[in-house]
Protein backbone atom coordinates (compact mmCIF):
# COMPACT_ATOMS: atom_id res chain seq x y z
CA UNK A 1 0.00 0.00 0.00
CA UNK A 2 2.84 2.37 0.88
CA UNK A 3 4.39 1.76 -2.56
CA UNK A 4 1.19 2.76 -4.34
CA UNK A 5 0.79 5.91 -2.24
CA UNK A 6 4.39 6.92 -2.92
CA UNK A 7 3.98 6.14 -6.61
CA UNK A 8 0.83 8.29 -6.73
CA UNK A 9 2.61 11.13 -4.93
CA UNK A 10 5.51 10.97 -7.41
CA UNK A 11 3.24 11.09 -10.47
CA UNK A 12 0.96 13.78 -9.08
CA UNK A 13 3.73 16.06 -7.87
CA UNK A 14 5.71 15.58 -11.10
CA UNK A 15 2.71 16.76 -13.13
CA UNK A 16 2.58 19.98 -11.13
CA UNK A 17 6.32 20.59 -11.43
CA UNK A 18 6.08 20.21 -15.20
CA UNK A 19 3.17 22.65 -15.36
CA UNK A 20 4.74 25.22 -13.02
CA UNK A 21 8.31 25.61 -14.20
CA UNK A 22 9.16 28.26 -11.59
CA UNK A 23 8.84 25.68 -8.80
CA UNK A 24 12.47 24.59 -8.41
CA UNK A 25 12.18 21.99 -5.64
CA UNK A 26 12.66 18.46 -6.97
CA UNK A 27 10.66 15.50 -5.69
CA UNK A 28 13.70 13.85 -4.11
CA UNK A 29 14.58 17.06 -2.27
CA UNK A 30 11.04 17.49 -0.98
CA UNK A 31 10.70 13.95 0.37
CA UNK A 32 14.17 12.66 1.14
CA UNK A 33 16.53 15.61 1.67
CA UNK A 34 16.88 16.24 5.40
CA UNK A 35 19.23 19.22 5.11
CA UNK A 36 16.32 21.67 5.37
CA UNK A 37 13.15 21.50 7.54
CA UNK A 38 10.07 20.27 5.70
CA UNK A 39 8.08 23.47 6.21
CA UNK A 40 10.80 25.48 4.45
CA UNK A 41 10.98 22.96 1.62
CA UNK A 42 7.27 23.57 1.03
CA UNK A 43 8.10 27.19 0.26
CA UNK A 44 10.84 26.13 -2.16
CA UNK A 45 8.36 23.88 -3.96
CA UNK A 46 5.95 26.75 -4.61
CA UNK A 47 6.29 29.51 -7.22
CA UNK A 48 6.52 33.09 -6.04
CA UNK A 49 2.92 33.93 -6.91
CA UNK A 50 1.68 31.27 -4.49
CA UNK A 51 3.22 32.99 -1.47
CA UNK A 52 1.71 35.79 0.61
CA UNK A 53 4.29 36.92 3.14
CA UNK A 54 4.48 39.42 5.97
CA UNK A 55 7.92 39.90 7.51
CA UNK A 56 11.51 39.56 6.29
CA UNK A 57 12.86 36.55 4.39
CA UNK A 58 15.71 36.19 6.90
CA UNK A 59 13.40 36.04 9.95
CA UNK A 60 14.40 33.51 12.59
CA UNK A 61 10.80 32.31 12.96
CA UNK A 62 8.55 31.18 10.12
CA UNK A 63 4.82 30.64 10.54
CA UNK A 64 2.97 29.07 7.61
CA UNK A 65 -0.81 29.00 7.55
CA UNK A 66 -2.79 26.89 5.09
CA UNK A 67 -6.14 28.64 4.93
CA UNK A 68 -9.53 28.98 3.25
CA UNK A 69 -11.28 32.36 2.89
CA UNK A 70 -14.62 30.83 3.95
CA UNK A 71 -13.14 29.38 7.15
CA UNK A 72 -14.35 31.18 10.29
CA UNK A 73 -11.30 30.21 12.34
CA UNK A 74 -8.98 31.41 9.55
CA UNK A 75 -10.72 34.76 9.77
CA UNK A 76 -10.36 34.72 13.55
CA UNK A 77 -6.64 33.95 13.55
CA UNK A 78 -5.77 36.31 10.69
CA UNK A 79 -5.53 39.61 12.63
CA UNK A 80 -3.62 37.81 15.38
CA UNK A 81 -1.00 36.52 12.94
CA UNK A 82 -0.75 39.93 11.28
CA UNK A 83 -0.28 41.61 14.66
CA UNK A 84 2.42 39.10 15.57
CA UNK A 85 4.35 39.72 12.33
CA UNK A 86 4.10 43.48 12.82
CA UNK A 87 5.27 43.33 16.44
CA UNK A 88 8.23 41.00 15.95
CA UNK A 89 11.08 41.64 13.53
CA UNK A 90 12.26 38.06 13.99
CA UNK A 91 9.04 36.51 12.66
CA UNK A 92 7.51 36.14 9.22
CA UNK A 93 4.02 34.83 8.49
CA UNK A 94 3.22 33.14 5.20
CA UNK A 95 -0.32 32.46 4.02
CA UNK A 96 -0.87 29.59 1.57
CA UNK A 97 -4.03 28.54 -0.23
CA UNK A 98 -5.91 25.44 0.88
CA UNK A 99 -9.44 25.90 -0.51
CA UNK A 100 -11.36 22.90 0.76
CA UNK A 101 -14.75 24.17 1.88
CA UNK A 102 -16.48 24.83 -1.45
CA UNK A 103 -15.99 25.57 -5.12
CA UNK A 104 -16.26 29.25 -4.17
CA UNK A 105 -13.15 28.72 -2.04
CA UNK A 106 -11.26 27.64 -5.17
CA UNK A 107 -12.50 30.65 -7.12
CA UNK A 108 -11.48 33.14 -4.43
CA UNK A 109 -8.08 31.47 -4.02
CA UNK A 110 -7.46 31.81 -7.76
CA UNK A 111 -8.46 35.48 -7.56
CA UNK A 112 -5.85 36.08 -4.88
CA UNK A 113 -3.16 34.39 -6.98
CA UNK A 114 -4.21 36.54 -9.96
CA UNK A 115 -3.98 39.65 -7.77
CA UNK A 116 -0.54 38.50 -6.61
CA UNK A 117 0.58 38.58 -10.25
CA UNK A 118 0.08 42.35 -9.93
CA UNK A 119 1.83 42.46 -6.54
CA UNK A 120 -1.54 43.03 -4.88
CA UNK A 121 -2.04 39.54 -3.46
CA UNK A 122 -1.39 40.28 0.20
CA UNK A 123 -3.57 43.40 0.10
CA UNK A 124 -6.37 41.42 -1.57
CA UNK A 125 -5.96 38.69 1.03
CA UNK A 126 -6.18 41.16 3.91
CA UNK A 127 -9.26 42.84 2.44
CA UNK A 128 -11.03 39.50 2.07
CA UNK A 129 -10.53 38.70 5.74
CA UNK A 130 -11.74 42.20 6.64
CA UNK A 131 -15.12 41.74 4.94
CA UNK A 132 -18.09 42.01 7.29
CA UNK A 133 -20.60 39.23 6.67
CA UNK A 134 -20.50 37.00 3.63
CA UNK A 135 -18.11 37.27 0.69
CA UNK A 136 -19.96 38.11 -2.53
CA UNK A 137 -19.19 39.46 -5.99
CA UNK A 138 -20.15 43.04 -5.12
CA UNK A 139 -17.71 43.14 -2.22
CA UNK A 140 -14.97 41.57 -4.32
CA UNK A 141 -15.49 44.17 -7.05
CA UNK A 142 -15.19 46.88 -4.40
CA UNK A 143 -11.85 45.42 -3.29
CA UNK A 144 -10.60 45.27 -6.89
CA UNK A 145 -11.49 48.94 -7.38
CA UNK A 146 -10.08 49.99 -4.01
CA UNK A 147 -6.73 48.33 -4.71
CA UNK A 148 -6.65 49.70 -8.26
CA UNK A 149 -6.12 46.25 -9.72
CA UNK A 150 -5.92 46.26 -13.52
CA UNK A 151 -9.17 44.45 -14.29
CA UNK A 152 -8.35 43.20 -17.80
CA UNK A 153 -5.05 41.66 -16.67
CA UNK A 154 -6.75 40.31 -13.56
CA UNK A 155 -9.39 38.51 -15.65
CA UNK A 156 -6.74 37.05 -17.98
CA UNK A 157 -4.52 35.88 -15.12
CA UNK A 158 -7.49 34.42 -13.24
CA UNK A 159 -8.35 32.27 -16.27
CA UNK A 160 -4.83 30.92 -16.78
CA UNK A 161 -4.08 27.24 -16.15
CA UNK A 162 -0.98 28.43 -14.30
CA UNK A 163 -3.17 30.14 -11.70
CA UNK A 164 -5.35 27.07 -11.12
CA UNK A 165 -2.25 24.87 -10.95
CA UNK A 166 -0.69 27.10 -8.30
CA UNK A 167 -3.79 26.77 -6.11
CA UNK A 168 -3.91 23.01 -6.66
CA UNK A 169 -0.22 22.59 -5.88
CA UNK A 170 -0.51 24.62 -2.67
CA UNK A 171 -3.48 22.54 -1.54
CA UNK A 172 -1.73 19.32 -2.55
CA UNK A 173 1.27 20.23 -0.41
CA UNK A 174 -1.09 21.06 2.45
CA UNK A 175 -2.66 17.62 2.20
CA UNK A 176 0.76 16.01 1.94
CA UNK A 177 1.80 17.82 5.11
CA UNK A 178 -1.16 16.36 6.98
CA UNK A 179 -3.60 19.28 6.80
CA UNK A 180 -7.10 17.87 7.16
CA UNK A 181 -8.81 21.19 7.72
CA UNK A 182 -8.18 24.91 8.06
CA UNK A 183 -6.42 26.66 9.55
CA UNK A 184 -3.39 24.37 9.61
CA UNK A 185 -0.12 25.89 10.82
CA UNK A 186 3.57 25.27 10.78
CA UNK A 187 5.15 27.26 13.59
CA UNK A 188 8.73 26.69 12.63
CA UNK A 189 8.87 22.88 12.58
CA UNK A 190 5.86 22.42 14.87
CA UNK A 191 2.77 21.20 12.98
CA UNK A 192 -0.55 22.38 14.41
CA UNK A 193 -3.97 21.45 13.06
CA UNK A 194 -6.74 23.91 13.89
CA UNK A 195 -6.98 27.27 15.62
CA UNK A 196 -4.74 27.98 18.60
CA UNK A 197 -4.58 31.20 20.67
CA UNK A 198 -1.94 33.82 19.96
CA UNK A 199 -0.20 33.26 23.30
CA UNK A 200 0.25 29.59 22.46
CA UNK A 201 1.78 30.53 19.10
CA UNK A 202 4.17 32.93 20.82
CA UNK A 203 5.23 30.16 23.17
CA UNK A 204 6.33 28.06 20.20
CA UNK A 205 8.56 30.76 18.69
CA UNK A 206 12.33 30.93 19.14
Amino acid sequence: MRYYLTHFFVIFFSIFIVKISSAEMTLNQLIFDSSKPFHLKILDALPENAILQVGPDEAENTIIEFMDYFCGYCKKIHPELMKLAEERDDTRVIFLQHPILSESSNIIASMVVAANMQNKGLEFHNELFSIEGSINRKKIDEIINKLEIHQAKFSIDFSKDETKNIVQLSSFLANGSGARGTPTLFINEEFVGGYIPLQTIKGLLK
